[in-house]
Order: C-alpha cells, then sequence, then structure tokens
C-alpha cells in the first residue's frame, strides 16, 4: 500500500536445530492496514516549544485521522511537551527522526477523569493502578502502529523521587504507586517498531489482555537505579512478540503475567540485547497459568537476572511447555532463577540478618531483594491457581560466561516440586554452583565450572539425572 502500513499475516522461522517443536507456532501479527491519510501534528497548531503543552494539537490529529477512517499521525523533528494521549484504531502514530514527545511530569494528568476510566489499569495485582492512566493509552481498540525513529520520553524522575521519599518515610518499600508510560487494555493487532522509549516513571509498556502484539527494532531503557522501570510487561495477553529490542532498564527486561485462566499463551522472544536489568521473566502473577513460549538468539549482557520464573504461594499457577535455545549471556549476576519463592526481604543490613536467625527464614538465604526459607521448610496445602507449578521447562545451546555469581537456583515447593525441567549443551562459568531444592531436573551434555564448592549444590527434593 502506497504510503501507507499494510502489514500481512507473517510467521517466524524459528532456529530449532535438534529441539523439540515448540507446541504452538510463532505467528503473532496479523493483517494490519493503515489508510493512506496523513495528518501532521503542525498542522493542528503543534508548536514543539517544550514548554507549552502540545496535547490538544496531537489529540486532534488522532481523532481527525480517525474521524476520516484512519490514517498516519506525523510528529515531525522538534521538541513536543504533551499530557496523556489516547490512540485509536487504524492509527500510525509515527515520530520521525528528530523527534522528542515529552510526558508531563505534573502527577495530576494521570489520574483519570470519569470519562477516562476505560483506560486506566483496574487489574487487581496492580496495586492503586486503578488511580492511573497512562501517558500513551489505548483501549478497546485494534490496527494500531507506534512506529518511527523518534523518542517517547517519560520524564519520571519526579514522580520517581514522590515514590522515595514515600519509601524513605515509611521505611519500607510500598507498591508501584506511578503511572505507565504505554499502557494497552483489550486491543488486538498493535505493533510498536523502531522509537525509543525511555525514563517512564515507573513500567515502559504494560499491556493487559491484548492479542497479536509485536513490539520490533525498540530502544526501552532507564537508568539501572530506577526502581520499578520494567520495559515489557504482557499481562493476560498472547501471540506476543519481541524481537530485536535493545533493552536497559532498572527491572524486568519482560515480565509475563497471568492472573486470568488461559489467557496467557504464545511468547516469541528472540535476536533482543538484553543489557542492565532483571531479565526476560515469568511472574510473580502467575496464577491463570503461562504456557507456551520460544526464547532463542538473545544476549544478555551486564544484568542482575537472566531468566527468571518466579512466583509466590497465593500468586502461583502453573506455568508450561517453555523453551530457551541459543541464548548468550555475559557478565550476568546470575543467569536462571526459577523459583515457587517472591518475597521481599528487609532493607537494612541489621534486619537482614536477624530475619535469617530468627521466624520462617531462619536458616534460608537472600538472593537480591528475595528472601528464601531454609530447606526443611514443610509442606502446605496445594492449592491449584494459587501454588507455583513449573513443567516441561527447557533450556538448550545456553552460554554463561564472565563475572557470574551463581550457575543458578531452582527452588520449587515441597508440596509441589516442579518437574521436567531439562538441560542440553549448556556452558556456565561461576563464583558458586547451581542450587536445587524440590524439583527434578535433568542434565545432558552440560559444564559448570564453579571457582568455590560443587557444581550442584543438592537440597531437600531434588532429583537429578545427569
Amino acid at each position: 500500500m502506497k504510503n501507507g502500513l499494510s502489514i500481512g499475516l507473517f510467521s517466524l522461522t524459528a532456529s530449532f536445530g535438534v529441539f523439540a517443536s515448540p507446541s504452538f507456532s510463532p505467528v503473532t501479527l496479523e493483517k494490519l492496514n493503515i489508510p493512506n491519510k496523513q495528518c501532521n501534528v503542525r498542522d493542528y497548531g503543534a508548536e514543539a516549544t517544550g514548554i507549552w503543552y502540545d496535547t490538544k494539537a496531537f489529540q486532534a490529529a488522532i481523532d481527525d485521522c480517525v474521524q476520516k477512517g484512519g490514517g498516519k499521525v506525523i510528529v515531525p523533528e522538534g521538541y513536543y511537551l504533551s499530557e496523556p494521549l489516547f490512540l485509536k484504531s487504524n492509527i500510525e502514530f509515527h515520530l520521525e527522526k528528530g523527534a522528542v514527545l515529552q510526558a508531563s511530569a505534573e502527577e495530576s494528568a494521570y489520574h483519570p477523569t470519569e470519562k477516562q476510566q476505560k483506560w486506566s489499569s483496574s487489574a487487581k495485582s496492580l496495586p492503586l493502578a486503578e488511580q492511573w492512566i497512562g501517558f500513551i493509552n489505548i483501549a478497546e481498540e485494534k490496527n494500531i502502529a507506534i512506529t518511527g525513529e523518534g523518542i517517547i520520553d517519560g520524564q519520571g524522575s519526579t514522580l520517581l523521587e514522590k515514590y522515595r521519599a514515600e519509601t524513605r518515610k515509611a521505611g519500607k518499600k510500598g507498591p508501584t504507586n506511578r503511572p505507565r508510560l504505554l499502557l494497552f487494555k483489550d486491543a488486538n493487532n498493535i505493533l510498536i517498531e523502531g522509537v525509543t522509549i525511555q525514563n517512564s516513571p515507573s513500567f515502559h509498556i504494560v499491556f493487559k489482555n491484548v492479542e497479536d502484539i509485536t513490539i520490533n527494532k525498540t530502544t526501552i531503557s532507564a537508568p539501572a537505579w530506577w526502581q520499578n522501570t520494567d520495559a515489557i510487561d504482557p499481562m493476560n495477553s498472547r501471540r506476543v512478540s519481541i524481537t530485536k529490542n535493545n533493552i536497559s532498564v532498572g527491572d524486568d527486561h519482560v515480565a509475563i503475567k497471568a492472573t486470568e485462566n488461559n489467557l496467557s499463551h504464545d511468547f516469541y522472544i528472540a535476536d533482543n540485547n538484553f543489557m542492565l536489568g532483571r531479565g526476560l521473566s515469568i511472574g510473580s502473577e502467575t496464577n491463570g497459568g503461562v504456557s507456551n513460549l520460544l526464547a532463542e538468539n538473545n544476549t544478555f549482557t551486564d544484568a542482575m537476572y537472566g531468566i527468571r520464573i518466579k512466583s509466590p504461594r497465593g500468586k502461583g499457577g502453573e506455568v508450561k511447555d517453555i523453551q530457551y535455545n541459543n541464548n548468550t549471556m555475559i557478565n550476568v549476576k546470575t543467569p536462571i532463577v526459577l523459583s515457587a519463592y517472591y518475597k521481599g526481604g528487609p532493607t537494612t543490613k541489621d534486619a537482614r540478618i536477624k530475619a535469617l536467625q530468627e521466624g520462617e527464614f531462619a536458616g534460608g538465604f537472600m538472593l537480591g531483594d528475595q528472601i528464601y526459607p531454609a530447606d526443611n521448610e514443610q509442606p502446605k496445602e496445594y492449592k491449584e491457581h494459587e501454588t507455583p507449578y513449573f513443567n516441561n521447562i527447557s533450556f538448550n545451546n545456553l552460554t554463561v560466561k564472565g563475572k557470574t555469581n551463581y550457575a543458578g537456583f531452582i527452588i520449587g515447593t515441597p508440596e509441589k516440586p516442579f518437574d521436567n525441567i531439562k538441560f542440553s549443551n549448556i556452558n556456565i562459568e561461576s563464583e558458586l554452583g547451581f542450587k536445587i531444592r524440590n524439583a527434578s531436573v535433568e542434565f545432558s551434555k552440560t559444564t559448570i565450572k564453579v571457582k568455590k564448592g560443587t557444581d550442584i549444590i543438592k537440597e531437600k527434593g531434588s532429583k537429578i539425572t545427569k
């Protein structure tokens, strides 16, 4: 389609090699056609002063394109400042090279009015989220693209500092009570390609109940010390493709969540460059179940974690049919964590020492911010959609080198140990070994070179096959 965006159904040729084929076809984006109409925000009054808001001009351009059947909203070079925007069906929101769209740093801009309630996030798993809309919002729409070489900047430092002040006053961390940068819900056929998305007040791209979404060739970044700045958080979503992105943030690179049954499945995550951050993750909410993920040909560099599946009792469910193929990690502190525990530990040194000496975590350990009990913990009642259970998870052709503290952790619950965790063609260099508890794990053609102790640290309930 000349001067329009036309993306047909495509399939991804995954490099499965000799690995078992995934139980889904990684085809994630159906036909997306954007009409030829062009709406330049400058023609609607945008001035790009970087001081005065261009909100009305931007929204007018979007709405006019929609009224005329859809089209391409063009943001030319310049520094724009805006309050929240609302994208609608059959729109390509295109930021040209040199265009910088800055989000308002005023908290009041993100509290939804009565008319804006459908765009707010009401997930029970996101405390206080109903009080916020995002900067770029999509709700109950389809066929929308966000493209170009421009920048969407969340200017999140002001709202982040308010959160820090509240944390200092309370003496402990609270929920992520800040707006998201891009927030989508109940939508389908979404493409994000080429743009830079940076400095969100909290999570950068969050989508709930979205089908057929592709995030490709973007850059997503925030300083490593900015707490809770996940890059991409799919919740209750399916047919998700995350490819060829460069991501460096202060929390998870990706965090897949499931709070409703059978809505989180079919994820293809490939050829990404994951830098500073806390890993390609599933969880912590998995009570709805997560299935069918293929992650291949990704590179992790200088990250705190590499691959994580994390979910505690009460939020846990079944995570199954997950493949990690041909991934490389360099200077990743902890490359692999599969954990049925996810509880934040004390924030001060003295409190941590006390917690590991007394009470439910006596004899346990800390990993990052999380605290774990000792392996003599007694089983609790198994509850479907509450107890975390990971099954049929495979790692193939993984190389880990550089400065690595631990080879990994696989920690299941005594009441429902993990099953069918498999490693093949694995090479890990680390300071300490691989700790395994309450899990059945198979190693084939695997080398773990450690500087201290043993390569495999077997704890209670571990069943290991080599």
